[in-house]
């Protein structure tokens, strides 16, 4: 489906967005993509005729002192030409892909070099003719901030779906991380779905995207139930998704602890051990994977044993949580290096890795989940939210819900819709 944007100038939305920037202090999370002929280039400053330029990306194995030698430019003055860049730009940042243009006039002598550090940022070496030298500078091509948005129908994936109307494929896999404590996408995901998304873009002077940044605000429709987030940045830095009520989207707790293979157990008051040869109850769950594959935390918590049992399960970690939780992680090869009783861990931090000490008959993680003195099926527990909004700031985090869901009724079906505002047009 080809993209069609609509320009609102309606000036009650002009308001909303424009309140909006002073409350949340948005900022930019995501680096994205930009056409080549969305580039400033060197073409429009120089006399075609009497110069030539040479463009390209980088490659894989490739460094700017090779680039630049291959056309001809002698290896002292390429290492002279590299090292003024340095100046300006840290050159370990080059990334497979970057483009970058070189100007030598008709004599093959070289003029000018530009690199292209993403859609909005370049550099650009010149020769200094009066000192015989060269000289680096930074650039920012010229943009404005806006808000852009969509809404649309599930025909086939999420992915398909989304990128059919034009949104970066980024965005759809930060929308899917956004809701995957509420939505498994791979298999919940049905025909007739509907979603909407915000979020914020850099345009150019001619209007083309330069880069999306972070969604602002995103909602998915299945059946009789609708999934809202909003982003939200508190006064005191701290940002997140919430709900319409101001509960975090995000679980306090991850889906699995791991990149698993299978699950080889599942919870159960009585299973045949396979050593010890008699039933008795599994209150865990079994991941089967390599040995050595990384192990994170599921949540926040406080290391309150790491090391060799004498119980079966080998070398183990046991984290607390907060609401009386706490996670075991059993049979582990090794125990991440930091890792030790009275540790502090964060969500999704590796914490040891998967082996077969103890009475286990190969590789995997004996995984439990203990609420108070009573172990609980972790495949069936229904995941607290994360961090619940500070009432303090339920008031603010109102406005800006309200401002996003009378944005989210300005969007058109298959359309991306384009909010601009005073403050990206004096940008």
């Amino acid at each position: 489906m080809s993209q069609r944007t609509k320009i609102i100038a309606v000036s009650a939305i002009i308001s909303i967005v424009f309140l909006l920037f002073f409350i949340i202090a948005i900022k930019p999370k995501f680096s994205q993509r930009a056409d080549e002929k969305h580039f400033t280039t060197i073409n429009e400053h120089l006399d075609e005729k009497r110069f030539t330029i040479i463009d390209g990306r980088l490659s894989e194995g490739e460094h700017l002192g090779n680039i630049l030698a291959e056309h001809g430019i002698e290896f002292s003055k390429a290492y002279s030409i590299t090292n003024a860049l340095k100046k300006v730009f840290n050159v370990r940042q080059c990334n497979i892909g970057d483009r970058w243009e070189l100007c030598l006039d008709s004599e093959s002598n070289f003029i000018k070099f530009i690199y292209y550090d993403g859609p909005m940022n370049f550099y650009v070496v010149q020769t200094d003719t009066e000192n015989s030298t060269y000289i680096a500078s930074a650039h920012e091509l010229e943009s404005k901030r806006v808000i852009r948005g969509t809404k649309g129908e599930i025909t086939s994936s999420l992915h398909e779906s989304m990128t059919s109307l034009n949104v970066n494929p980024e965005l759809v896999i930060q929308f899917a991380e956004i809701f995957a404590s509420k939505i498994d996408f791979f298999t919940d995901c049905r025909a007739g779905d509907e979603f909407s998304i915000l979020w914020n873009s850099y345009l150019d002077k001619k209007g083309a995207v330069l880069k999306d940044m972070n969604i602002l605000a995103a909602s998915y429709t299945r059946a009789n139930d609708t999934y809202y987030a909003f982003y939200f940045r508190a006064p005191d830095g701290n940002d997140e998704y919430y709900d319409e009520k101001g509960e975090s989207v995000e679980a306090a707790f991850l889906k699995a602890p791991l990149n698993y293979r299978r699950i080889s157990s599942y919870f159960t008051r009585r299973r045949f051990h396979p050593i010890l040869k008699r039933y008795r109850p599994h209150l865990g769950i079994d991941y089967a994977a390599p040995k050595g594959t990384p192990i994170s935390s599921i949540g926040d918590g406080l290391v309150t044993a790491a090391g060799k049992r004498k119980d079966g399960l080998g070398i183990a970690i046991i984290v607390k949580h907060p609401n009386n939780h706490r996670s075991w992680y059993g049979h582990l090869s090794k125990i991440a290096k930091g890792v030790s009783r009275g540790s502090r861990v964060k969500k999704g931090q590796v914490i040891g890795y998967v082996g077969a000490t103890g009475l286990a008959t190969g590789p995997h993680l004996d995984f439990r989940l203990q609420n108070g003195k009573k172990f609980v099926n972790f495949l069936a527990l229904k995941m607290p939210p994360s961090h619940p909004l500070p009432d303090k700031y339920m008031e603010n985090f109102k406005v800006v819900k309200n401002m996003f869901m009378e944005t989210i009724d300005n969007l058109k079906t298959g359309e991306i819709t384009v909010f601009q505002d005073k403050m990206t047009d004096d940008m």
